[in-house]
This record gives C-alpha cells, sequence and structure tokens, in this order.
C-alpha cells in the first residue's frame, strides 16, 4: 500500500519540480540541467524497481520479529505510538544513514543520492537502489520493541516524504527551526564536499542526533556548499550508478595481493584501500578548487530524444507501482526491464558521442 502512495505523488513532485526550475529560471540563478535533472529521475526509479521486488520481503521478516519476539503489544489506535515510533524510527535513521557515509560496502547503497553535482528537487528523488536492504538490520531493534509493521511502514514513508522539500537552494535558513529539525540548509551542509561538511548532518527530521553525537555542522555564507561526490561519478547512466563504488572495490579485491584485505576493504571506512593497490594504482586527489562539473555538450535532438524516452517511463513506473499486486511475477519483470531499457538509452544519449567512460573502474580493470 506504501507504494500506492509513492505512485500518486509522482505528478506532486514533478509539478514542485517544474515551480522550483521556473523560479530560478526567473532569477537567472542555477537552472535545472536536464543531463543531471534527467538522471536524478531516472536513478530514483531504478531504485523503485529494485525495492517492488525486495521491500515486501523485508517488510514481512521485519512483521514476524515483531510478532514473534516483539517485547511490547502497542496500541495502533493509541496516537502516542504513532509519535514515539516517529522519533525512535529517526534516532535509528541517524545512524543509519552515518553507517552507510562509514562503511565502504554500505557506501555504495547511498551513494547515487549523493552524485549529483547539483543540489535541487530532483535530488531528493535520487535514491540508491539498494540503500533501504543495507540499512535494513539497522531498524530490527524497533521489531523487538514490538513496533506494528503498519507503523513502520508509515513512519519510514514520512521520514522519506518529509525530506523532499529540503533538497533545494530556493529557500535559506528558516527561522526558529534551524538546528532543531532537518532543513535545506541543514542538509546542503550534508550532500556538500567541502572539508569542514563532509560526513555532518546526518538526521532525517530531527538534528538534535547530530547535535548530540558531534556531527552537527552549521550552514557558512563565507564557505559555499560545493556538491557532488569526492570521486565523482562522471556518466549519466543511470544503473552503473547504483553498482559504482563496489566496482571500486571489486578493483581493489582483485589486485591486492593480500588475502586478509581482499575481505577487510568491504568493511573499513569509506575511501580506505590497501596499501599494495594505493602504490600501484593511485586515484587521483580530489581538488575543490580545480574540479569542474562533468556537462558532455550534445546535439538538440538528443536532448529531445531523451526527453521523450523518459516520459515513456512515466507512465510505465505508476502502472507498475499502483497494480503491482495485480500483475504477475512476468508481467512486473516485463514492464521493469522495459523501462530499465529505457533509462539506460536516456542516460546513453545524455553521455554523447565522446562520452566519459563509466568512472575510471574500466581503465584500472585493464591495467596489468
Amino acid at each position: 500500500m506504501a507504494d500506492h502512495y509513492v505512485a500518486f505523488s509522482i505528478p506532486f513532485f514533478l509539478v514542485l519540480i517544474a515551480l522550483e526550475a521556473l523560479l530560478f529560471w526567473r532569477k537567472n540563478l542555477n537552472k535545472l540541467r536536464l543531463n543531471d535533472g534527467l538522471t536524478n529521475l531516472s536513478c530514483g526509479i531504478v531504485t523503485l524497481i529494485f525495492e517492488l521486488f525486495t521491500k515486501a520481503g523485508l517488510f514481512l521478516f521485519f512483521d514476524f520479529l515483531s510478532r514473534k519476539f516483539g517485547l511490547i503489544a502497542w496500541d495502533m489506535g493509541a496516537s502516542f505510538t504513532w509519535v514515539i515510533f516517529f522519533f525512535v524510527y529517526d534516532f535509528f535513521y541517524y545512524w543509519g544513514h552515518r553507517l552507510a557515509h562509514n562503511i565502504n560496502f554500505m557506501w555504495s547503497g547511498h551513494l547515487p543520492h549523493h552524485q549529483s553535482e547539483e543540489y535541487n528537487f530532483t535530488v531528493a528523488l535520487r535514491q540508491g537502489a539498494f540503500q533501504d536492504t543495507l540499512n535494513f538490520p539497522v531498524f530490527i531493534p524497533m521489531a523487538i520493541m514490538g513496533c506494528p509493521i503498519e507503523v513502520f511502514a508509515t513512519v519510514l514513508l514520512l521520514n522519506k516524504f518529509y525530506q523532499f522539500w529540503i533538497h533545494t537552494q530556493a529557500i535559506g535558513r528558516v527561522p526558529f527551526i534551524e538546528g532543531i529539525l532537518n532543513t535545506p540548509s541543514a542538509h546542503r551542509v550534508h550532500h556538500a564536499v567541502n572539508p569542514i561538511y563532509v560526513d555532518k548532518n546526518h538526521g532525517g527530521f530531527i538534528m538534535l542526533w547530530d547535535k548530540l553525537f558531534g556531527t552537527w555542522v552549521a550552514e557558512r555564507e563565507d564557505e559555499p556548499c560545493v556538491f557532488g561526490v569526492r570521486k565523482p561519478y562522471r556518466s549519466w547512466d543511470p544503473l552503473y550508478a547504483h553498482v559504482d563504488w563496489w566496482a571500486r572495490l571489486w578493483v581493489d579485491a582483485v589486485h591486492t595481493q593480500q588475502w586478509r584485505d581482499k575481505i577487510k576493504l568491504w568493511f573499513m571506512p569509506t575511501g580506505w584501500r590497501p596499501a599494495d593497490v594505493m602504490q600501484s594504482d593511485p586515484w587521483e586527489p580530489y581538488d575543490i578548487d580545480q574540479y569542474k562539473k562533468y556537462d558532455p555538450k550534445i546535439s538538440v535532438q538528443r536532448k529531445i530524444l531523451s526527453i521523450a524516452i523518459f516520459c515513456i517511463t512515466l507512465p510505465l513506473i505508476m502502472h507498475l507501482l499502483y497494480e503491482q499486486f495485480n500483475l504477475s511475477l512476468l508481467e512486473k519483470g516485463g514492464i521493469s526491464l522495459v523501462i530499465l531499457a529505457c533509462l539506460y538509452l536516456c542516460g546513453y544519449l545524455l553521455n554523447g558521442v565522446n562520452r566519459i567512460a563509466k568512472s575510471d573502474v574500466i581503465t584500472l580493470t585493464t591495467k596489468n
């Protein structure tokens, strides 16, 4: 049922995206880049398709744990139940979010959300396909607390919906709630690659967790946020985006001579690499002052065709989400493949003829 709300919300999200783009166009400020915006939305659709086949299983497992091992029987008719678990969820979300930034293999699930070098409403919809699956174990204590699955699914959805409006540069600092609730200013910091901002402000709804656990930083006027990641994703391919970091880790795991490091690197802090591969194949340092956004020039025809192909996917994904319980597995798989093929083609067109390869992983794999 949660996916029905997502399906119904898609047109509203698109309207808000259009209004934000119109606002910036009228003010001659940062314009919505077609290539970046379409790729952000495409990544979000890829995630919706993946979760269509996985989230039900996670919810069933959560429900089993809650019913079988739950310590407390909560009254779903009591507002207290909903309020307490709204904040309990936000607490565990903070820790799941923080771990996703700090553990190599978990970073791949969250990385797609940060790959965009812009910051607007389309970025809110650019979610990692594997993010909720990798973070799921963090929320198991809620099941042990006895949280009903209906409550868990609802607070999860509310937390996600709340975070849509904070992905914009159209709103400055919000009086009275800055440093208390998550705001556009607080979350811009989270998406920035500036050294003083990296790995800060992990809260979903409230920022008190960040203040309590030492990860809070306020946005500074003398330090404008630069968005993206320090190992940039130089492509508009919305499929490979979800495995880019795992591919980098895999290359290191294959090339390192130490068997212990082949396993160890997946669980080390994000960016950790075995000493031998760091020496034999060092990564180019990230220079925030010299960095240029990925923006290959393409023809008007390619732009129009990419928009047309992307638009084909919108009614298909809405139909897939709304009718998922009435469709057979074969039908869902067939529609999903059509959507993914369209999104891949859209990214191919946006990359242009002389496109830069998907990260440097291909180059790395050809060495030695």
